[in-house]
């Protein structure tokens, strides 16, 4: 502003003041009830907008290409899922059949539900889905099994398996057959009795011991996709599916107690366990937030009643511009919604500028109204600009199309422009209500910028701005290494189950919930698009649904019709003999030792003698601890089920496989086709990441690569990579946006070059050297914590305009022990407070929100109050108020 227009600006705020000061009733009612009416608006019109959707202009490319892959398959849409791992395939498989039965009969919290490779139609062709080498490994086994599985079909008890164990011995002793079948159920058997030494249970797998090579470690996992009904009106959408499926799977027991553990990802689940890790862990660091900010303003006003004025103040600029927004926009985002933090932290601003002005013009002033009028008129005109330029900052974002920090940009901006009408019109009335202030004696030292120490940025500026071109060269040379993590896995709790699961999954390329989809319109161009993608290094493998077709199917149904010729049907209910006797199961036990001991004697050293050695001697072990027991019975009750408690399902899966038809399309289960086949015969392409989708440049090379075969590929991993570019550009657009149009707009005020300078090369320095910091310290900028720029946008070029404004009017001798340097520093101080305890929350989002802040506010005080006066010393280094009033036109100080 010149000189001219600052000083009569000044004068109109004055008289403003000091008008609301004199009726301090009837304009404090007033504002509180139009406060109180845009609290009610607010409370019942503005909606909390849940979904990330709302974080982006959807006419952006790949939201437009991720808006038409869900037109196509509205059931891929917000998917969660449930990962369920048991310490057997037969268990993993009852427990997610169980499960998803249950969700099935929810329709009201479940859309569709989806067990991949479960159900009646894959067991009856699982056969047809191995490769034809390893099914005729399978029918040996089988083969070689069939007298133990038809003896087991009937006497499916502890007395008929250790008998079958008993006569196996003994034909291998006689050597009548190999040992390699018994081997295995040997190892399974003598695992089980170990663990029952120590009261634990380790069931036998029927299905490994049939069929070890074909089941993997994978068999003991199974998964649910389930795609859960949503209420987008809360920030929570999926919080009533979510609990539905823990409420499920504890009635089911499924826990680790019985075997099985059932855990729940997605990037729905991750944002739902984030916001509840944020409530806890924000709530206890808001606490000590408000305690700190609270011991800080008491310092800094040194009156309860100036500190209740503030708080006051700010609150009701809060809830004016939550009204504003409630009309302007009707909703926040999950961004936008943190606009309290940076109304707080810029509106307390204001309030502890003017307060600590007026106290300051007590010691020369014979009465409140007369302190009031030249506090205001001194920092008005600096409080208005400061409003004028951090609201274009924030507007900067308007036009961007990152519409998460766009709509916040919007809110804070016109939160700027109540704030300061609030300081200016609430703050001075709630002042003329209170009781007088003391008035500080002349001279009294006031606070500890009253020391000497202070003083040496203005003693010996040129070692300042020589130490500021060393600080500033190393933060240049750092700048490059800075990054934006696009995880958002990242900024979550790393505790939380959601993520640990993610991350497991995500270490497993072939069942990354991060693959990509591409969609071909037929079967021809869908089959030639596999192929080009299979031949890139950055993908595992292509699924289409013609992948649900096996191959080779009439060479496999040939070797299954010899199995059933060899596999006489197995003994149903009616040829299985009766329940044994508990002195029937311990005599089958004695007999199984004493063959295993002959089998000792005769075999020698070999690996069967081995294996056999273990097995004889935990069972005498546990034969031992029988005779010891009360509870003989119970005991052996136990042992079968553990042993024996997974055959009968084995043995129904593998009659239900040697059924198995010839598959094609059409016969394929309808909850398989709608997620691979649109209705007007378009089909789905899934792409697998070959690597740990964790690291970024491993997911932005899959996706790069991937769509420069196919550019309108979609999925999480695509729309991760896109949008962290997009927060890049708009944050580079919106800042230099910014920077230029607040560098212009003080030039044009001040009409000096050389003090708009002197505001932007301390937040330019504080800005390098923040992202020096970081870089160093390995924090990265992420979504959590892209609010912090705005901010220190903000702080920064506010305390610059105040100080520089201090010096150009009063001159430079006492600049850091007046009131407005000491408003700068607990300014900054309060916001330091406000996030600082958040550097320590287990939530890494917030965590580096509360790191990034400390250390940007941190290094704009450092610039502000050390490097600006020096620089303002070396630039005018015979500056003082006779100076300046030599100018023409300049103010004089009129306190």
């Amino acid at each position: 502003m010149s000189p001219g227009f600052e000083e009569r600006l000044g004068g109109v705020l004055a008289r403003w003041a000091v008008s609301v000061a004199r009726h301090p009733y009837v304009t404090t009612i007033s504002l509180l009830l139009c406060s109180c009416a845009a609290l009610w608006h607010a409370a019942h019109h503005l909606e909390i907008q849940g979904s990330t959707e709302a974080l982006f202009d959807q006419e952006l490319p790949f939201k437009q290409v991720a808006a038409s892959y869900y037109a196509a398959f509205p059931v891929l849409y917000e998917n969660m899922f449930v990962v369920i791992d048991a310490d057997t395939p037969e268990r993993a498989g009852a427990a997610a059949g169980a499960l998803a039965t249950r969700l099935r009969a929810q329709p009201d919290l479940f859309r569709a539900v989806l067990l991949p490779g479960g159900g009646d139609f894959f067991e009856q062709h699982a056969f047809l889905y191995l490769d034809t080498d390893e099914l005729e490994r399978l029918a040996d086994r089988l083969a070689e099994a069939q007298p133990y599985l038809a003896e087991l079909a009937r006497d499916g008890s502890l007395r008929g398996l250790a008998a079958m164990m008993a006569r196996g011995a003994r034909a291998v002793r006689e050597g009548d057959v190999a040992g390699e079948r018994l081997r295995v159920i040997f190892e399974r058997v003598t695992a089980a009795l170990d663990a029952s030494k120590s009261g634990t249970s380790r069931p036998v797998s029927w299905a490994e011991v049939l069929s070890p090579d074909e089941i993997g470690g994978d068999a003991r996992r199974r998964f649910l996709l389930m795609q859960p009904v949503l209420d987008l009106a809360s920030l929570q959408p999926a919080r009533r599916s979510i609990e539905a499926v823990r409420r499920i799977a504890r009635e089911l027991e499924l826990d680790p107690e019985h075997g099985v553990r059932v855990r729940i990802t997605g990037d729905i689940v991750l944002s739902y366990e984030e916001l509840e890790s944020l409530k806890r862990q924000a709530g206890g660091a808001g606490l000590a937030s408000l305690l700190l900010v609270a011991v800080i303003l008491i310092a800094a006003l040194r009156s309860w009643q100036l500190v209740f004025a503030t708080l006051l103040t700010l609150l009701a600029g809060l809830t004016l511009t939550a009204g504003f927004t409630s009309v302007a926009i009707g909703h926040f985002n999950m961004i936008s919604v943190a606009f309290a933090v940076l109304f707080i932290g810029l509106g307390v601003d204001f309030g502890i500028h003017l307060c600590l002005r007026y106290r300051e013009k007590l010691t020369t002033h014979d009465d409140h109204e007369a302190a009031l009028a030249a506090a205001v008129r001194n920092v008005g005109p600096s409080l208005t600009l400061c409003a004028g330029t951090t609201a274009l900052g924030f507007f900067a974002f308007v036009p961007t199309a990152f519409r998460g920090v766009a709509e916040l940009g919007l809110i804070s901006g016109v939160g700027m422009f109540v704030s300061l009408f609030c300081t200016l019109t609430l703050l001075p009335a709630l002042l003329g209500m209170v009781s007088p202030l003391p008035r500080p004696r002349a001279g009294q030292r006031l606070d500890w910028t009253e020391l000497p120490l202070v003083a040496l940025p203005i003693r010996y500026p040129r070692s300042v701005r020589a130490s500021a071109i060393v600080l500033g060269l190393v933060a240049i040379v750092l700048l490059p290494r800075a990054r934006f993590d696009n995880n958002p896995l990242n900024v979550r709790d790393p505790a939380s189950e959601s993520a640990r699961t993610f991350a497991d999954l995500l270490e497993r390329g072939s069942s990354s919930p991060w693959s990509l989809n591409a969609i071909s319109p037929d079967f021809e161009s869908a089959a030639l698009l596999a192929e080009r993608l299979r031949a890139l290094d950055t993908v595992s493998r292509v699924v289409s649904v013609t992948d649900f077709v096996p191959a080779d199917q009439q060479e496999k149904l040939d070797i299954i019709e010899d199995v059933v010729m060899f596999l006489t049907p197995l003994p149903g209910p009616d040829g299985r003999i009766p329940e044994p006797t508990v002195e029937e199961d311990l005599d089958a036990l004695r007999s199984l030792d004493q063959e295993l001991r002959r089998l000792l004697q005769a075999r020698g050293e070999n690996e069967l003698s081995a294996v056999a050695g273990l097995l004889q001697r935990a069972l005498e072990a546990y034969l031992a601890r029988l005779s010891d027991a009360d509870d003989v019975a119970a005991r052996l009750d136990e042992l079968e089920a553990t042993l024996m408690g997974s055959l009968p399902e084995q043995l129904r899966t593998l009659e239900a496989a040697l059924t198995a038809g010839r598959v094609t399309l059409e016969k394929l289960p309808d909850v398989l086709l709608e997620r691979m086949i649109t209705g007007d015969g378009r089909v789905r392409l899934q792409i697998f990441p070959h690597d740990n989708l964790m690291d970024h440049s491993a997911m932005a090379q899959f996706v790069d690569q991937v769509k420069e075969v196919d550019p309108n590929v979609a999925g999480s991993a695509a729309e991760m990579v896109e949008s962290g570019r997009v927060i890049v550009t708009a944050l580079r657009q919106a800042l230099g946006g910014a920077g230029v149009a607040i560098t212009l707009l003080l030039a044009l005020l001040w009409r000096r070059l050389d003090d708009t300078l002197l505001v932007l090369v301390p937040l330019c320095l504080a800005a390098a050297s923040t992202v020096g910091a970081a870089v160093l310290l390995h924090i990265p900028f992420n979504f959590a914590d892209v609010i912090v720029l705005p901010l220190l946008l903000g702080i920064g070029v506010d305390s610059g305009i105040h100080l520089v404004h201090r010096a150009r009017t009063e001159g430079l001798d006492n600049l850091l022990q007046t009131s407005t340097a000491r408003a700068v520093a607990y300014s900054a101080l309060t916001t330091i407070a406000s996030f600082g305890t958040l550097g320590f929350a287990a939530h890494r989002g917030l965590a580096t929100l509360g790191q990034l802040l400390t250390l940007g506010v941190g290094f704009t005080i450092l610039c502000n109050l050390v490097v600006l006066p020096a620089l303002v010393a070396l630039h005018r280094p015979g500056n003082s108020p006779a100076r300046d009033a030599s100018r023409p036109g300049s103010p004089q100080n009129r306190s």
